[in-house]
């Protein structure tokens, strides 16, 4: 549920920021991230939001689209619930969450918003934790968010619901992946258009946003141009994935 300043976010946030500043490697992929996020998005007319904008990066790539998130930040524009959007049947054009869809607790409430405001044609775009053997192993090792393969994707997840840091990584992986009959079945509007999966050897090594990298920038910058290459490796290495979903027309 969206709601007033949350302290606890914001400060997790400040963190963020921090990592930010100090990490160029990290800058380099989500920068590449964020070009690959921009070339999904539709072109039709309409409202582009970002839902859990986080520290704002990628409304500094797109200023077009809308930054919020689920409680008023130093770096959104308003507060939006993404299992209640404020917006009118038909009237969004894209809906993106980058980081954001594990930290949801109704992902089905979502879709069903989802398919609700965005106008034919209309996407969204989510780019989010994936997990293959790799990185399976690696997020419950390494990671301080839970990672439960054994969750049904589309019900309510309790753990998740009672803070918004709170997540479930394995998310994406359950709902566009193995649960992807499902998802076809409930939500006949969206189509399933896209799901790449990505991020091999750079961002593990990065640290990401809350552990020390393990190599130098110059090294990171060398492995993430070898990743191309290795795309045959990404069911079994895989760190995240790209999914797009698109609003049939009726």
């Amino acid at each position: 549920m969206a709601a007033g300043v949350d302290p606890s976010l914001v400060q997790a946030l400040r963190e963020h920021e921090r990592a930010w500043r100090e990490r160029p490697l990290l800058r380099a992929l989500y920068r590449d991230w964020f070009r690959l996020v921009e070339s999904r998005l539709s072109s039709r007319p309409g409202l582009s939001v970002e839902l859990g904008a986080g520290i704002g990066r990628f409304h500094e790539a797109c200023p077009w689209v809308v930054p919020t998130d689920v409680a008023q930040t130093p770096w959104a524009g308003s507060a939006v619930d993404a299992e209640d959007l404020p917006y009118a049947p038909g009237a969004v054009a894209n809906l993106v969450l980058i980081d954001v869809l594990h930290h949801l607790a109704r992902p089905a409430r979502f879709l069903d918003e989802a398919s609700r405001v965005l106008a034919p044609g209309g996407r969204v775009v989510i780019l989010d934790p994936y997990c293959s053997p790799l990185s399976t192993l690696a997020y419950r090792l390494f990671h301080h968010e839970r990672t439960d393969l054994g969750a049904a994707p589309f019900e309510e997840d309790a753990e998740v619901a009672r803070a918004p840091l709170a997540a479930n990584q394995a998310l994406a992986t359950l709902a566009f992946f193995r649960g992807r009959p499902e998802l076809e079945r409930r939500w006949l509007e969206l189509a399933l258009v896209e799901r790449r999966r990505l991020a091999l050897l750079a961002y593990p090594l990065s640290g990401g946003f809350s552990r020390r990298p393990l190599v130098p920038h110059r090294v990171g910058r060398a492995l993430l141009a070898l990743e191309p290459a290795l795309a045959w490796l990404a069911p079994l290495a895989a760190f995240r994935c790209l999914v797009v979903l698109e609003k049939r027309p009726r």
